[in-house]
């Protein structure tokens, strides 16, 4: 099965829970600090994706993190499209770190789970919820559009994603929303007073411009932004194998930046 391509990570505890009526699961490390978190959202194109496609993933980024991850079940299309995921996630983060105000956080997400990790931080800004104090996404999908140079560029390198398959999954999660729409499409919304944020993607993915839009579009919003691109990697590569070199690194990159902004 896709997401058990390898072993969770030793010494990390798994508790299932229920927060704003969204099941969410907490992936703790031994020895991790209780009063610095992470909120995780997944991928699978906004129509797949669980915990058990993504816990082994997510334990070795906890590991490495040294932080206790809060995952997040959120509705998926195409019963349940667009906004149903993001209002779930901007519930169960709106809800916990209101009533745990003592605990620091940040976000991470992969692929769809980018788009949602910044558009929830849209979501909680508008209405004066609770920030992270970073973000860091791999291989987001930021633009519903799919109208990028990436798609033609590296369509021959990209062996996971078409441009075809991701149309017709956009018009599954978008359903009566404009996929230009900026919480559709995060790369079109106004992305001021998000916190500082890191992007990492890989230069053999159809997506590969949408990392580089969404970071152009961050520092002219005037967010601390930093793009990291791996050569010749695949589309969320550490999901098909944790231990290469490359998503070794990439672990490294989550580390740095999370500790760096979390001092």
């Amino acid at each position: 099965m896709l997401g058990n391509q390898y072993p969770p990570a030793e010494n990390v505890r798994y508790e299932s829970i229920s927060i704003a009526d969204v099941p969410c699961m907490w992936v703790r490390p031994e020895g991790a600090p209780v009063y610095e978190v992470v909120a995780y959202i997944h991928g699978g194109a906004f129509i797949y994706g669980s915990f058990k496609s993504h816990t082994a993933l997510v334990s070795h980024i906890a590991s490495a993190l040294n932080r206790s991850i809060l995952m997040i079940d959120y509705r998926l299309a195409p019963e349940h499209p667009f906004p149903a995921g993001l209002n779930d996630c901007i519930a169960v983060i709106t809800h916990f770190f209101t009533d745990n105000p003592g605990i620091t956080f940040g976000m991470v997400g992969d692929s769809a789970g980018g788009n949602l990790t910044i558009a929830t931080q849209l979501g909680l800004k508008a209405a004066g919820g609770p920030m992270p104090h970073y973000s860091m996404v791999i291989s987001p999908w930021a633009d519903l559009e799919c109208k990028n140079d990436s798609y033609t560029r590296n369509k021959l390198a990209d062996t996971l994603l078409t441009r075809e398959y991701l149309q017709w999954a956009a018009g599954l999660y978008a359903g009566n929303a404009g996929r230009a729409d900026g919480l559709v499409s995060p790369v079109n919304a106004d992305l001021r007073g998000l916190p500082p944020t890191l992007i990492l993607c890989g230069t053999a993915e159809v997506l590969e411009d949408d990392s580089i839009h969404l970071h152009r579009r961050l520092l002219a919003a005037g967010v601390e932004a930093e793009l990291i691109l791996f050569e010749d990697e695949q589309h969320v590569w550490p999901f098909m194998d944790i231990h290469s070199k490359s998503s070794q690194k990439a672990l490294a990159d989550f580390a740095a930046f999370a500790h760096k902004h979390t001092l």
